[in-house]
């Protein structure tokens, strides 16, 4: 067994804040900035819906680790009142449906549509692959749930609207500085075969964006509001057969942050710090080997690359000394990409080139080797049109019935027999050959062919809002790109957003394509796909530098009324006869020392009847005097809520919640109980009835 790290050990007990900390404050002065900062709560469905990320049906919500949450920050320049949001969701992405949703929202209330719209507004994602899926209007993402869910989707949309009022209700006078750090010890390229095929690799030392960038806000007496910071990995150190929500690396690297400013979500909410994903791609936090993050657990592999994350940033905050002018500008413009023109300019053959027809190229099937591998017979990273017939050849009889836990694969492939010629985009893929066109019928698509663009200036801070997952070197060379045009302006540092406003797959540069691992095959719109994203971003980079307005293009239609297929909710909850909901099956020990585990599990109604939203399943309640205060919820990485249902024939329906609670070396010695709350779903009427059960109490000692 490996040794635990002490880092690790050590993170969920720190203080509630560092006594460095308090040298960030500093004589009150008039700040420059408008400054805002809310979260609020996305977690939807703990039970029996199909999760996003790694493609499989088998990967259903079982409980939570960790909540899922919104955190939305409100930046504006005080002596022209423009301002800009921010915001990063513990979601695989945001999709076009959830971003219009959320400006529909917007626009409809009249506090923030005065100041609020599609153009100043930017909605990212931290790229996480263990949250309930089924939020799309598009077909790809909703797949490995088996549908649409609408009531995961409202929950999504409406709390990333309240994150955002609640920023805007918070907003103030303040300052924003900046910091920027290398962390070298968090990731790596998990192709790097791959990435060694780019011509300008000699001009970089590592093969992974290394660069973590920070913004600090604060109040004018100095006083704390939060912090946002962009480091590129994939949020994949929980594997795919994990099957408890949870916000993995990035959502646990902002609960230690925010537990050190004494934020415990969603108990007391102030200090928001958002571990925004960046130019993630190709990058890894699985350093010691496939799926292997260097621990014995996935719990352990989460913390570890959680607070590798955090204490760099901590340090950051700490620094950040890089005053930002107060200028602010933004462009947003809708641009349709099958059949767009990229200029010679742009293109690696130097010749003018249109962007292909959507495709999924056969690598896809494979998936991430490194981080998620689909392990179906017959698939590989680096299926090409060239070595078909050689290394791999496509028939009915190899691959008929090897979509076991991945159906939306059998799916596609169907559908790709029905509406697909072989041959078709071939010439304009190459060299991908084609698993399945995004079309599968007039206006049913598994990807948006129509996508947000989006730049952000904040005084020397340019924000690419990049609708997909860009590679590390895609990430090299448009940065480079929009720098160029900036500079002249007193831009000196550029950040990718990544996974922004929709969702467009992946970007690879040409070189990279041309191997067709997972990346090139899900970079759905061709080997032109970065020089279009070059195009784009320099042409409203330009616009920006001139102080120009370019035209924003035709919104893509909502999708929200056409949805074909939707998921099943709860029919009902049973219990037997002489049982009652919140009853204690197994209850918990008198005493407990610390290290010990706290287990107790109550009869139980389904989690879907009432998602709890910025409320818990579980609340951890310790006696003070006469009264009982909560002191952890199933938010807390110490905690861990897992429902299953009961096997016996004579109760069907009936299910149980489950809570494990492991007391560190910061939790005072005393009494304590667990309490649990839910729902459960009448049968005969349909009605949903709230229920509360206890358990006995007992001693930490």
């Amino acid at each position: 067994m490996r040794p635990l790290s002490k880092n690790i050990t050590n993170a969920i007990a720190k203080p509630a804040l560092f006594s460095s900390l308090l040298l960030s404050s500093f004589t009150a002065m008039a700040g420059d900035w408008i400054v805002g900062a809310g979260m609020y709560d996305i977690t939807g469905p703990a039970a029996d819906r199909g999760m996003v990320g790694y493609g499989s049906s088998e990967q259903t919500t079982q409980g939570i680790f960790s909540r899922l949450w919104s955190r939305a920050f409100v930046l504006g320049s005080q002596e022209t009142g423009d301002l800009i949001v921010f915001v990063s969701a513990d979601l695989q992405s945001i999709t076009q449906g959830v971003h219009q949703g959320v400006i529909a929202k917007i626009a409809a209330d009249e506090n923030l549509s005065a100041y609020l719209n599609e153009k100043n507004v930017m909605l990212t994602a931290i790229h996480n692959h263990v949250g309930p899926g089924g939020y799309d209007h598009n077909v790809m993402l909703n797949l490995s749930a088996l549908g649409y869910d609408e009531d995961n989707y409202n929950v999504i949309v409406d709390g990333i609207y309240q994150s955002i009022v609640s920023a805007f209700n918070n907003q103030t006078s303040g300052n924003i500085t900046l910091a920027q750090g290398e962390l070298t010890d968090a990731s790596i390229n998990r192709n790097p075969d791959v990435y060694q095929l780019n011509s300008d690799k000699d001009n970089y030392e590592s093969d992974v964006n290394q660069t973590m960038t920070l913004l600090k806000l604060t109040k004018d007496d100095g006083s704390d509001v939060g912090m946002i910071n962009w480091f590129p990995v994939h949020n994949v150190s929980s594997p795919q057969t994990y099957r408890y929500i949870s916000s993995d690396n990035k959502g646990i690297a902002s609960y230690l942050t925010e537990k050190d400013f004494g934020t415990q979500a969603p108990l007391n909410i102030g200090f928001v710090a958002a571990f925004a994903n960046s130019d993630e791609g190709d990058v890894s936090p699985n350093v010691c080997g496939q799926e292997d993050g260097c621990m014995d657990s996935t719990k352990e592999n989460v913390l570890l690359s959680a607070t590798k994350q955090y204490e760099k940033a901590l340090s950051l905050y700490q620094s950040a000394n890089i005053a930002l002018t107060p200028d602010i500008n933004s462009q947003f413009q809708y641009i349709q990409l099958p059949d767009y023109s990229v200029d010679a300019a742009y293109t690696q053959s130097q010749t003018a080139q249109n962007l292909c027809h959507a495709t999924l190229g056969w690598s896809f099937v494979a998936g991430a080797t490194w981080d998620g591998p689909s392990g179906i017979d017959g698939v590989f990273e680096g299926m090409t049109q060239d070595n078909r017939g050689t290394e791999w050849e496509y028939n009915d009889t190899l691959l008929g019935n090897v979509f076991t836990g991945y159906p939306m694969f059998g799916l596609l492939e169907a559908f790709s027999t029905i509406t697909l010629d072989d041959d078709t985009y071939s010439d304009c893929q190459y060299p991908k050959p084609t698993f399945v066109n995004s079309e599968l019928f007039d206006d049913v698509n598994l990807y948006t062919n129509t996508l947000p663009f989006q730049l952000i200036r904040l005084g020397e801070l340019a924000i690419i809002g990049a609708p997909g997952e860009i590679t590390t070197m895609s990430g090299r060379r448009l940065r480079a790109s929009v720098l160029n045009e900036l500079s002249a302006i007193g831009v000196k540092y550029v950040v990718i957003a990544g996974l922004a406003n929709a969702y467009g797959g992946y970007i690879t540069t040409n070189e990279e394509y041309e191997l067709q691992h997972y990346e090139g095959a899900h970079t759905i719109f061709g080997p032109n796909s970065l020089a279009a994203y070059q195009q784009i971003f320099t042409t409203q980079a330009k616009a920006m530098a001139e102080s120009k307005s370019l035209d924003e293009g035709d919104a893509p239609k909502s999708l929200a009324d056409s949805q074909l297929i939707t998921t099943i909710g709860v029919v009902y909850d049973d219990k037997r006869l002489w049982e009652s909901f919140g009853d204690v099956e197994t209850d918990v020990s008198s005493s407990y020392n610390i290290g010990d585990t706290v287990n107790v599990i109550f009869r139980s109604g389904h989690p879907q009847n009432d998602f709890r939203t910025m409320e818990a399943f579980f609340e951890v309640q310790q006696k003070v005097g006469d009264e009982w205060e909560t002191k952890y919820t199933e938010n807390d990485p110490s905690t861990l809520f897992i429902w299953t249902r009961d096997t016996d024939a004579d109760c069907l329906a009936c299910s149980y919640a489950q809570l494990q609670w492991t007391p560190d070396s910061d939790t005072p010695t005393g009494t304590y109980r667990i309490v649990h709350n839910g729902s459960w779903k009448n049968g005969w009427t349909g009605e949903i009835e709230g229920y509360t059960g206890t358990s006995s109490s007992f001693e930490i000692k």
